[in-house]
């Protein structure tokens, strides 16, 4: 089973009605970040995501890559991604999350990050453009996305959650700032 992916192009957003190019811009902003964490001096340490680690942003492929971390892909279950060492971008880089529902009605976790986390996606989409990156909520890879564009925007919808209750249980797990 291959990973779901999404790609994002100017044709895309130009197509989209205002709110649905502003969850796919956030989407892809989010795949943007993983993919810096790779190499970019701001990344963290080299651990598995964990349970108890409430969001990540990492690299990721789906080709067996050394030093690489092995996980599953929660939605659809059973696919494998192979996910960085190294975190680009994690949870103190969020400065606000709320629970909403795309335009199809499914939950979906809206995180908005601090000038820092921003700052740090724009980094990253430039650096790791064309690649694939993660996001992990409480160790499970929710999303894969393929970057196809700088991210300069500071807001990410992730979906890939149970239900709507489920967003809201993340969204009040994550600090306001």
């Amino acid at each position: 089973m291959s990973a779901p992916e999404f790609s994002l192009t100017p044709r895309a957003l130009h197509l989209a009605s205002p709110r649905r190019r502003t969850l796919l811009l956030g989407a892809a902003a989010g795949a943007a970040l993983v993919l810096a964490g790779c190499a970019s001096s701001g990344m963290q340490g080299g651990a598995a995501p964990s349970s108890s680690t409430l969001f990540e942003l990492r690299g990721a492929t789906t080709v067996p890559t050394q030093g690489w971390i092995k996980a599953q892909i929660s939605d659809p279950p059973g696919g494998d991604i192979y996910l960085a060492p190294r975190v680009a971008l994690d949870a103190s880089d969020v400065q606000r999350a709320s629970a909403q529902k795309d335009a199809a009605g499914r939950a979906i976790l809206v995180l908005q990050f601090s000038p820092v986390g921003t700052a740090r996606l724009a980094a990253a989409s430039r650096e790791f453009m064309g690649r694939q990156l993660a996001a992990v909520l409480e160790g499970r890879v929710t999303n894969v996305a393929r970057v196809e564009g700088p991210m300069t925007i500071n807001t990410m919808a992730l979906t890939g959650l149970s239900s709507f209750e489920e967003a809201v249980r993340l969204a009040r797990l994550f600090p306001s700032r």
